[in-house]
């Protein structure tokens, strides 16, 4: 069966539009981000809302950007990353905590698109995080073992100690079989040496019977000469 051009001409437009959606849908939240930042910020932690610049909408996406602060006195921290922060979409925040006092606070984004926001912060006495010192873990773990007043000494008493103290070694295998080796080879020669002795002597012995009996044959047939 045939399709006439008037049939397949509406069903190619709906494919186009599921396909290519309603005209300007892909640009209805434009292509710049804002980023909220301000009020008081309870433990240290900056916290900001990304929204779209055309609508205000939240940024649902993944944002790649850094936040950094600079104090009333020029000190600086960051830049620092962005992270997702608790507390509904867009909403986003760092790791790193900044100290007590009051801030100005810049972010910036590159992804999903070029973003920008600034604010002051107050960070209020005793709510500030840890800052960007070292975990107490880690500084226990930097310190070396021994490094206390009774560290040498406790090393003096593992080292006095009976428990470390080397027993003599035990003669392995293969020393007793060389001594034992040792010992045969001994025995073995003694041995020779004692054959050795006595086929000497018998034939020390067989020669002086031999001697007497050519001696006793000499003088006999002298005798009957005469």
């Amino acid at each position: 069966m045939k399709l006439r051009p008037t049939t397949l001409a509406p069903a190619l437009g709906c494919a186009a539009l599921l396909v290519l959606g309603t005209p300007g849908t892909a640009a209805a939240h434009g292509d710049t981000i804002h980023f909220a930042v301000g009020g008081e910020q309870q433990g240290g932690h900056v916290r900001t809302v990304a929204t779209w610049e055309n609508d205000g909408d939240p940024v649902d996406e993944h944002v790649a950007g850094t936040l950094t602060a600079t104090g009333p006195d020029g000190r600086t921290a960051g830049p620092w990353q962005l992270v997702a922060a608790e507390g509904g979409k867009g909403a986003y925040t760092t790791r790193e905590t900044l100290p007590e006092g009051t801030w100005k606070v810049v972010v910036h984004c590159g992804f999903p698109d070029l973003g920008h926001g600034e604010g002051t912060v107050t960070v209020a006495a005793g709510t500030a995080g840890a800052g960007q010192g070292p975990a107490p873990a880690e500084s226990a773990a930097a310190t070396p073992q021994g490094s206390g007043p009774a560290g040498p000494v406790a090393a003096r008493r593992e080292a006095a100690s009976p428990e470390n103290e080397e027993a003599p070694a035990a003669p392995s295998f293969s020393s007793r079989t060389g001594l034992v080796a040792g010992a045969c080879a001994a025995v073995a020669v003694a041995a020779a040496a004692v054959v050795l002795l006595l086929r000497s002597r018998r034939s020390v012995a067989a020669g002086a019977a031999a001697t007497r009996s050519g001696t006793a044959g000499t003088t006999g047939s002298r005798g009957a000469r005469r």
